[in-house]
């Protein structure tokens, strides 16, 4: 790993106003040591697991994911949420996509829409976000934003994730846990934490398991990443 990507400050214990300044302050200087320059490999290993044909799908805090434009390429309507504009932008620059950008007429949301690919990305807090604004997704793509978020937020996101998952839709969720606590993300998640927040409304089903050194620079030096697939109870 680029040592010039490493995160040096805490984000525990500080303001939400703080926080969204060490995040952007990531993607400025280019630290977003969690970003992948391709789809992400676990996305790829599950994606017939969480996704049908022609499906909405939602990636929340979706930085610059290369993911968004390799699901908008498989035929699927994209929608992300990021609160960053630096990302938002590298994202198209990056991926040759052109777009619009305006604001949403009612929310305090500016919109930037792919002109070429199905492909729409809220500017604003996921908190907010709720399918009155963005509509209802038939998929969730988790590729770190529950892991991301303060620990003490998880059943307010998980109200969020209830209120713009249709009915019978799947989401995928990444989840890493390990020994002890660290001063920035990704937060601990422990596997019954993911029960008592999300199992009033979803079953979990672990589709895979494996140990990873991604944070030993963070103090950790293994990590148990674990894929889990949420369907809505029946």
């Amino acid at each position: 790993m680029d040592d010039s990507k490493v995160p040096t400050a805490s984000i525990r214990g500080i303001s939400e106003s703080e926080k969204q300044v060490y995040w952007r302050n990531l993607w400025k200087n280019d630290q977003a040591w969690f970003h992948m320059s391709d789809a992400h490999p676990d996305m790829l290993k599950f994606q017939d697991q969480f996704l049908r044909d022609n499906c909405r799908v939602y990636v929340p805090l979706c930085g610059k994911s290369v993911d968004l434009k390799y699901l908008a390429d498989k035929g699927h309507e994209v929608v992300g949420c990021e609160f960053c504009e630096t990302a938002i932008l590298q994202f198209f620059e990056e991926q040759s996509i052109k777009y619009e950008r305006y604001q949403h007429p009612t929310a305090p949301y500016e919109i930037f829409k792919a002109t070429d690919k199905n492909i729409t990305i809220y500017k604003g807090d996921f908190f907010a976000l709720g399918s009155s604004i963005m509509g209802k997704v038939d998929a969730i793509w988790d590729r770190g934003s529950f892991v991301a978020i303060d620990p003490s937020r998880r059943r307010e996101y998980a109200d969020v994730i209830y209120d713009v998952i249709n009915a019978d839709g799947k989401y995928l969720l990444y989840s890493v846990e390990y020994e002890g606590n660290i001063s920035s993300t990704p937060y601990n998640v422990q596997e019954q934490e993911i029960d008592d927040i999300f199992g009033q409304k979803f079953a979990a089903f672990t589709l895979d398991t494996h140990e990873v050194t991604l944070l030993s620079f963070l103090g950790v030096p293994t990590a148990t990443v674990s894929l889990l697939l949420l369907k809505p109870r029946e």
